[in-house]
């Protein structure tokens, strides 16, 4: 009872209107597939830094530990991973990764019920093949690469890093890339080189050190800000290393790279996912579209069986408009007014009874988003100026009070 009652009675207080805000989810948090030394089988678990991931799954010179060190490196947070690792010590085969068989649920199957996760990479998918039996040919490595685009873009809330095969030079990584058309991937190329005390190990897949950085970059300018033209830490340098006209051949495929500058460290050069639509040729573009998706779908679990009226409407009106607003106010949303870079609309038109009844609230929402200054182009003309008649004017009085 609370004390602030003195005497018997009905004591009657408000609950509070359910109405609950929308805040945007934590973005950049990765989940890394592949098989480890020991630690749970086929049971996602998060950690928050590399000691953890060496406690729990052990640590040696494969790809997986190199890129979740790598990801930490970079400014990762946040990282699921999943072994898939078969019982017995057995060499993992594709669908160890990938758990479409059989009725245990295993591989990409049990990433599925992880909300959080936005990123997806598997970079000891590369450590595989050539080693494992099961993995002899590429073709079964890109079984499990076009499985991780089929799980991103069936639940429509992450993207994934594709690395390139061991060995490939830029033409061949060119063509292995052909043969994926999704705007929920990207494709990185080359591998890199990282040093473990004094020695400089054998290249590695980037993808792990790659989401540290796109995490980093989350936290630092926000999800709209391309994951591009920044330093990747934690690197010796690239496996290969790509002229000025072999970057550009690689970016017309949509190919990003890795590119070592002067002083400036080693960058991504290139923001492109592996799409042929205009409309999601850009990673930020396609990031933002899944940080609004699932910070709405978030937020209006508090919605389900409230009664289905304007008030409503106007509430979740209301809080998605402050949510978009603020991307706006950050320069996520393109528009010289917010009416120009935001819709919101939950009202009789979307609802109409017919709807309703059938138990729908629909809310329609439409954003602008900011795409990168890619092509900077910089127009330098020799210009002479002509002396007019009051230069000449002002010359010869000048000279005379000069004498």
């Amino acid at each position: 009872m609370s004390s602030l009652y003195k005497s018997p009675g009905v004591h009657i207080e408000s609950a509070g209107d359910r109405y609950i805000p929308l805040e945007r989810v934590e973005t950049g948090v990765t989940a890394f597939l592949g098989a480890t030394a020991r630690g749970p089988r086929n049971e996602p678990t998060r950690l928050g830094s590399f000691e953890q991931y060496e406690r729990v799954f052990g640590a040696g010179d494969d790809f997986m530990s190199h890129a979740v060190r790598g990801f930490f490196d970079n400014g990762g947070r946040t990282a699921y991973i999943l072994n898939v690792a078969p019982a017995g010590g057995l060499d993992p085969a594709p669908d160890d990764f990938i758990g479409q068989q059989g009725t245990e649920v295993r591989g990409l199957q049990a990433l599925e019920r992880i909300e959080h996760v936005d990123l997806l990479v598997a970079p000891d998918l590369m450590f595989q093949y050539g080693r494992s039996v099961a993995f002899q040919d590429p073709g079964q490595v890109l079984a499990v690469q076009r499985a991780m685009i089929e799980h991103c873009e069936k639940l429509h809330d992450r993207f994934c890093l594709l690395d390139a095969l061991p060995g490939h030079d830029l033409e061949q990584a060119i063509d292995w890339r052909r043969q994926f058309d999704s705007s929920h991937a990207s494709f990185y190329f080359p591998w890199i080189k990282v040093r473990k005390g004094e020695e400089v190990l054998a290249p590695v897949p980037p993808s792990g050190h790659i989401a540290g950085m796109i995490a980093r970059n989350d936290k630092v300018e926000g999800v709209h800000r391309a994951p591009a033209n920044q330093p990747l830490e934690g690197l010796v340098d690239v496996a290969q290393r790509l002229r000025r006209r072999d970057r550009d051949h690689a970016f017309d495929h949509r190919v990003n790279t890795l590119v070592p500058f002067a002083g400036r460290g080693i960058r991504i050069w290139g923001a492109r996912t592996l799409s042929s639509d205009p409309a999601f040729v850009q990673i930020n573009v396609r990031r933002l579209f899944i940080l609004v998706r699932k910070s709405v779908e978030k937020y209006a679990q508090w919605v389900v069986f409230e009664p289905n009226e304007p008030s409503l409407w106007k509430k979740m009106v209301r809080s998605i408009d402050v949510f978009l607003g603020d991307l706006w106010k950050e320069g996520a949303l393109v528009g010289a007014a917010q009416d120009e870079a935001y819709y919101v609309k939950c009202d009789e038109e979307t609802n109409p009874p017919e709807a309703r009844d059938a138990g729908e609230l629909i809310c329609e929402i439409g954003i602008s988003p900011v795409k990168p200054a890619e092509f900077i182009v910089i127009r330098i003309h020799q210009w002479t100026r002509e002396r007019t008649d009051e230069d000449k004017e002002v010359a010869p009085a000048a000279a005379a009070a000069a004498g």
